[in-house]
């Protein structure tokens, strides 16, 4: 989807209200296994000095694989972008912006399984909260 910047020469600011889907060759080398209506919401405008400034709010699910079960999980996502962009550019490819910033939001390793019975099987799972407490050299350094 492109967007003509020439807009804002007559134009206050330019509206964006969109449903985006990738296809799949966006998804190919990432670990996402589907993606599809992410929700942009947002403008883009020029400030004070006469910049070009784009403000986003993106939402949406990815489907990835379960860390643990390898099931195709969905995993929740919003996005608030604000970015000053290039004021040379005439248009903008949205979808191709919105990828750099969809991601960087890929979790490393994601799960719905259970924790508390996963730490039951397994002696070395963590759940998010004692990550910080456990084999954490600074743990006792801010104790009174």
């Amino acid at each position: 989807m492109q967007i003509d910047l020439t807009k804002l020469n007559y134009e206050k600011e330019i509206i964006i209200d969109e449903v985006v889907s990738y296809s799949k060759e966006y998804l190919q080398n990432s670990d996402i296994l589907a993606l599809d209506s992410v929700q942009v919401f947002g403008k883009i405008s020029k400030d004070y000095e006469n910049n070009l400034m784009i403000e986003l709010n993106v939402s949406g699910n990815m489907i990835l694989e379960d860390a643990i079960t390898s099931l195709e999980v969905p995993y929740p996502f919003v996005i608030e972008i604000q970015e000053n962009l290039e004021n040379s550019l005439k248009t903008l490819d949205l979808i191709e912006f919105l990828w750099h910033y969809i991601v960087l939001e890929i979790p490393i390793r994601y799960t719905l399984s259970d924790t508390k019975e996963l730490k039951r099987k397994y002696s070395n799972i963590y759940e998010e909260e004692e990550i910080h407490e456990v084999n954490n050299p600074f743990k006792d350094f801010f104790k009174e």
